[in-house]
């Protein structure tokens, strides 16, 4: 190890279980990636879909993963793998919404819902209620909350994911709950 090497922090807490495949993907090889892309895949769609949109969530992943694989060399291992990937999707999930909602703006037409059946009300309602309480928090209030019960990240791994302070991504998860449970009180209360 150099002088250098000694100084630089890197990822101190339990080994990454993605180490091997990693290291073994880093120097270019395509079936370790492919490894870390399986073992991700499930959990992050599901980020994506939230983040995103479900119609275009393969274009997404498609986008995280190309980023990935080219910024893959200049991984410093200072985080988990899985908590730079996020810091990845994050970043590509608001440029697909910054240009989704400049489309949008644009565009006048609606598009049609297919009918919903009597017995997804409920859950539907619920979803609902949920989609509109976390619009009302902040993006950066969001995010966090997205990233934590979506991504299953921990505050520590947010922070990194997003560069912030441990103690800011700490305020803005915590008043983000407390935003969307007021939001969730005062708009129906049948729902806590």
């Amino acid at each position: 190890m150099s002088l250098l090497q000694a100084f630089i922090p890197s990822w101190s807490g339990p080994p990454d279980p993605d180490a091997l495949p990693l290291n073994r993907a880093k120097g270019g090889d395509h079936n370790a990636f492919d490894t870390l892309r399986r073992t991700h895949e499930k959990q992050l769609r599901g980020f994506v879909i939230r983040r995103g949109s479900a119609e275009n969530a393969d274009d997404l992943l498609q986008d995280i993963w190309l980023a990935c694989w080219q910024a893959l060399p200049k991984y410093s291992g200072k985080a988990r793998f899985k908590t730079w990937l996020y810091g990845i999707a994050a970043h590509k999930c608001t440029d697909y919404l910054r240009v989704k909602i400049q489309s949008d703006r644009r565009s006048t037409e609606q598009e049609c819902e297919e009918p919903i059946q009597p017995d997804q009300y409920a859950a539907i309602e619920l979803k609902q209620a949920v989609r509109e309480a976390l619009a009302q928090v902040p993006d950066v209030q969001r995010e966090v909350l997205e990233l934590y019960y979506y991504a299953e990240l921990t505050l520590a791994e947010i922070a990194q994911a997003l560069d912030r302070n441990l103690n800011t991504v700490k305020y803005q998860f915590y008043r983000a709950h407390d935003q969307v449970a007021l939001q969730l009180k005062t708009g129906d209360s049948e729902i806590l």
